[in-house]
């Protein structure tokens, strides 16, 4: 609770004082301090070596070969609620002979070796990587589309894009993953963190791991300061569009529209937080809003721009004022490719994760984000958090439709001479 305080609190103060006196000046402090806290944890943890002495497997070494060997091999046996479990995962060179060993005791146990190309066929991974690069570029809720209504025309878009995509996979690759998942394998081996998602590895694995390690107080305050400044900024861009509707779309007051967005992140974060056992509201919203409509939101986007906007005007644009030119490979990708390939995955991933079907057995049935909402015993919590969804997207719709500043906008901005 105090750190959610601390954020909102600070959130909506620079969100009072503007794009330049507030957002502009907190990430010129806030990310070159990020990333060299980031640099010194990092160092600290790829010298860690193998921390505990009884299980000498693992060590920063055997993390690193998790993190980027594609092949995964896993001992599995059946689930008490029907199909299977992971016993055990092995890394290295003599991963299959370690793991066929192991299960040779147990005819139960069975030895699954999984390539890269068996993985890649799962679209729960696609949609997860998609998901995960819209949300780190701020593609799929509006922010890149707020931020570039701000710049001029003859900015260098391509070079601008080209630069904050390497940052951004620059820390989180470089830097946050191979902070999370060495450290989390050294003491906790592979099985401590097989599994986990960026949440779990963040706020249970970790704190473990600075427990256990020399000066466990100084890295685990930096890493979590590091946290803090990552919240910070990203929460920053993800209140702006909400502000540029009220302020520049409504013609709302400044005071009032952080008054009002400041009330609704309020609410919505507070029913987070009572309804937190299990956290279920979480996940719930999360899975709605963090996977499905981020994903929706995205695929809308590339199909508008390729196919509305006309992928032609749009790329005579996107070069106004640039200094170096995208290949023109890409006019196929952005109209093409790119929505045919979202659009795939996005129907494969709801049929597994909405309808249940296993696309490996050719089995279906409901997903439990269904279930808890039309199941033999409806979750209330999960009906709740679809209202909440649902509640805070009718009110912004009714505000819209009454405002008269909003239906006088233009629908197109004049060019300028």
């Amino acid at each position: 609770l105090p750190w959610f305080l601390a954020v909102a609190t600070l959130n909506l103060f620079l969100i009072y004082r503007g794009i330049s006196k507030g957002i502009e000046k907190v990430c010129q402090i806030a990310m070159p301090v990020l990333i060299a806290l980031a640099v010194v944890v990092l160092i600290r943890v790829l010298t860690l070596g193998a921390p505990i002495a009884d299980l000498p497997e693992n060590n920063v070494q055997t993390g690193l070969g998790y993190m980027w060997n594609p092949t995964k091999v896993k001992v599995m046996e059946p689930a008490e609620g029907g199909g299977t479990q992971v016993v055990r995962e092995f890394v290295g060179p003599n991963a299959e002979a370690e793991a066929t060993a192991f299960a040779a005791s147990n005819p139960d146990q069975q030895v699954v070796v999984l390539s890269a190309w068996q993985q890649m066929r799962n679209p729960d991974l696609w949609l997860a990587a998609a998901g995960q690069i819209f949300f780190s570029l701020s593609v799929g809720f509006g922010v890149i589309l707020v931020y570039s209504s701000y710049m001029r025309r003859k900015d260098d878009l391509v070079l601008s894009g080209l630069t904050a995509s390497s940052t951004n996979e620059l820390c989180e690759v470089t830097l946050g993953g191979l902070i999370t998942l060495p450290a989390g394998v050294a003491y906790l081996g592979v099985m401590g963190v097989a599994g986990m998602g960026t949440f779990g590895l963040g706020f249970n694995v970790l704190p473990l791991v600075f427990s256990a390690m020399p000066g466990a107080g100084i890295f685990g305050a930096v890493f979590f300061f590091m946290l803090f400044l990552a919240a910070v900024t990203s929460s920053l861009s993800m209140l702006q569009p909400g502000i540029a509707l009220l302020e520049e779309a409504l013609h709302i007051t400044r005071r009032a529209s952080v008054t009002i967005l400041g009330l609704i992140t309020a609410f919505g974060s507070g029913f987070v937080l009572y309804f937190s056992a299990g956290l279920k509201a979480l996940d719930t919203i999360d899975f709605w809003v963090g996977s499905f409509l981020i994903f929706v939101l995205a695929t809308f986007q590339i199909i508008m721009f390729g196919w509305i906007f006309g992928i032609d005007r749009g790329w005579k644009e996107l070069h106004e004022g640039a200094l170096i030119r995208v290949p023109t490979i890409f006019k196929i990708v952005f109209k093409y490719i790119c929505p045919a390939f979202l659009l795939t995955i996005f129907a494969m991933w709801v049929a597994k994760n909405i309808f249940g079907v296993d696309f490996a057995t050719g089995s279906s049935g409901a997903s439990p984000y269904v279930t808890a909402l039309f199941g033999e015993e409806p979750d209330l919590v999960a009906w709740l958090s679809v209202a909440l969804i649902l509640g805070v997207g009718l009110a912004i719709g009714l505000l819209i439709s009454i405002s008269p500043a909003y239906k006088d906008q233009p629908a197109e901005e004049p060019e300028s001479p």
